[in-house]
């Protein structure tokens, strides 16, 4: 474990220095006396572990982590401080541990043990499987063996930027962008205030779900990218589960296939009202719409009336306002004996299209319409109730 010291106390670093030298695995990779130094060599050094001191003269405590998680995605923090009433702080601010001045070996025993745990914990849970965002239907985070949860934003532009981010991901996000799509009505300043803010708070959200999908401060290039080489996102299994499938047969493939259209559970990052959201959700809802009905055709030139008629319920639920669809699965009730759904289904889209676009139907659905109903006496007369 790599650990870096900040002080502007020089016999604090050295003690602290010669103390860690006792415990075996561990490595102090650099020690500085001045906070913006220190974080300059985070890149290079890549410690684990930071021991800061709260209360440098130089840079506040927020602003030194703030910078030290841009520097160095990932690197858990040790507080030093000379006044207890700072723990508390430091514990707002996601430290791992404090330690409060003069350090005692005893204490420095309980922060190494505490490290060495979270450090474990942490190379256990990737090795049991990697972390995962879900997209589809809201934006949730699934930590490694856990159950999705719906992470709890600072305010709705934190969570924004994470989704442009996301949206982005492996590319490097231009800071001027992210402050024009996000803090428009802001002057410069104030929008890089926010931006910084967002940004640090979106590290904590991460690391306390177990994320790990670290946000770089890419320094020459002004800007940032979010790295998702460790997790596992559901919509890129998506697609290429499809793209894998789309060449094979159905006849070998329907299945699978199958399987892949119900992990589109709703729309991509419903909750992220932006044009550029929207042009994704658009194309991922295609792209399904396309596969489905390939299936759906499919199951119904095979003889597969269930499986046919399973499919254009969903492909109706997705898409209700399409009439071909609703007339395929109208033929299909039919040709299952399923005459009263056939009918009630047809006026649902005829409730549908009349209150809520405000047309009629076709002509060629209206007409099929009632020819089935003269060939089929059953029909006739029955009355259905549209909630």
């Amino acid at each position: 474990m790599k650990i870096m010291l900040v002080d502007d106390e020089a016999l604090v670093l050295n003690q602290i220095r010669r103390m860690l030298s006792g415990y075996p695995g561990i490595s102090v990779v650099g020690s500085f006396g001045n906070a913006r130094e220190a974080i300059m060599r985070m890149p290079e050094l890549q410690p684990d572990v930071v021991f800061f001191d709260i209360h440098l003269p130089e840079i506040s405590g927020i602003k030194a982590v703030e910078l030290a998680q841009e520097a160095c995605p990932g690197a858990d923090i040790v507080f030093v401080t000379a006044y207890s009433e700072y723990a508390v702080q430091a514990f707002e601010l996601n430290a791992v541990d404090y330690l409060l001045k003069p350090l005692h070996q005893a204490r420095l025993d309980q922060t190494i043990k505490r490290l060495m745990q979270k450090r474990m914990h942490k190379e256990d849970m990737r090795s049991i499987a990697p972390s995962r965002i879900l997209c589809f239907r809201s934006l949730r985070f699934q930590s490694s063996g856990g159950s999705p949860e719906i992470p709890k934003w600072r305010t709705a532009k934190t969570q924004a930027l994470f989704a442009y981010l996301l949206h982005q991901r492996g590319n490097i996000v231009p800071k001027e962008t992210l402050l024009e799509l996000l803090w428009p009505e802001l002057d410069v300043k104030q929008a890089a205030n926010q931006l910084y803010t967002s940004i640090y708070h979106i590290r904590q959200c991460l690391k306390q779900m177990g994320i790990d999908a670290p946000i770089q401060n890419m320094t020459i290039q002004e800007g940032y990218i979010l790295d998702t080489s460790r997790i596992r996102i559901d919509v890129d299994e998506w697609e290429h589960g499809l793209r894998q499938v789309n060449g094979l047969n159905l006849t070998d493939s329907h299945s699978e296939l199958r399987r892949l259209l119900s992990l589109y559970e709703g729309d991509y990052l419903p909750e992220i009202g932006y044009g550029w959201v929207e042009d994704e959700r658009e194309r991922l809802r295609k792209l399904w719409y396309q596969n489905a009905r390939s299936l759906a055709r499919f199951y119904e030139k095979a003889m597969m009336l269930e499986e046919a008629l399973a499919m254009y319920e969903r492909i109706q639920d997705v898409d209700p306002y399409n009439e071909e669809d609703g007339l395929a699965l109208m033929k299909l009730y039919t040709a299952s004996g399923r005459h009263k759904e056939a009918e009630r289904h047809y006026h649902k889209l005829d409730h549908l299209f009349s209150n809520e676009l405000r047309i009629g139907l076709t002509d060629k659905l209206v007409d099929w319409f009632e020819q089935a109903r003269k060939k089929l006496p059953p029909w006739r007369n029955e009355e259905t109730e549209i909630g």
